[in-house]
């Protein structure tokens, strides 16, 4: 058994290596949510192994609705899209709104 793990680690830099990921921000260029995935996305991708190159992209509308339902029912399950909505948008579900697709409780 190898102390340091380093397998998961290669394994890791194997997947991401080359890759982008994208950060899809629920709110428009130039706000304070913009302002947190794009610093997220510079910072985070010499953290993870392989370096992938992160890439911010913005679903602005309905209070982040359209980007949760663009993650939720789009975006593939591949591990190369995350997403920073606002903070509310769990109440959006709870309150029942018809535009809602999307689970709060099946994002990671």
């Amino acid at each position: 058994m190898n102390p340091l793990n380093l397998e998961r680690a290669f394994a890791q830099a194997n997947f991401y290596g080359g890759k982008t990921i994208t950060v899809v921000v629920g709110s428009a260029p130039g706000g304070l949510y913009d302002l947190w995935g794009r610093l997220f996305a510079r910072t985070m991708g010499k953290y993870i192994p392989g370096n992938p190159t992160m890439l911010v992209q913005n679903l602005p509308g309905g209070g982040s609705i359209v980007a949760a339902n663009y993650l939720y029912g789009i975006a593939k399950p591949d591990g190369l899209t995350i997403g920073m909505f606002q903070t509310h948008l769990y109440l959006e579900q709870m309150v029942g709104r018809p535009e809602v697709k999307f689970d709060v409780r099946r994002f990671n």
